[in-house]
């Protein structure tokens, strides 16, 4: 399931940056990606605890010899609301659900965990149009 799908690219292509990735992870074209070490990614799944940095620009096939990535890091994008929704301008973070997105809290922009304002109000449930924050 992709995780977000890219509506526009924004700077110069989605300003894409590479960044390092095991190879036995798999990842879709369209995941969030997670800071798990220094430049080292992997798919957002559940609760966030580290930055989300872009979104895969690529599939990364487990397995297949490949250490890299690119990811997409100035975009819009739409993806799935979780919770209570959004208001158009909120700053929205990754929920606990893989892939979904819900109202930020406080200290969500602070810790990286922000992943976009959102373009246009929704339901939990529905899918939104956000612009990046990573």
């Amino acid at each position: 399931m992709t995780q977000a799908v890219i509506w526009r690219l924004l700077g110069n292509r989605g300003d894409r940056t590479e960044f390092t990735v095991a190879d036995a992870s798999a990842i879709a074209k369209g995941d969030f990606l997670e800071l798990a070490d220094p430049n080292l990614v992997t798919a957002h799944a559940t609760n966030v605890d580290t930055p989300i940095v872009g979104i895969a620009a690529h599939e990364k096939v487990a397995n297949d010899g490949n250490l890299t990535i690119t990811g997409i890091t100035n975009c819009e994008f739409k993806a799935t609301v979780d919770g209570a929704g959004t208001t158009i301008g909120d700053i929205c973070s990754m929920g606990s659900t893989a892939g979904e997105v819900e109202l930020g809290s406080t200290l969500d922009f602070e810790k990286g965990w922000a992943v976009g304002r959102a373009r246009e109000t929704s339901a939990g449930g529905t899918t939104s149009l956000f612009r990046s924050l990573f």
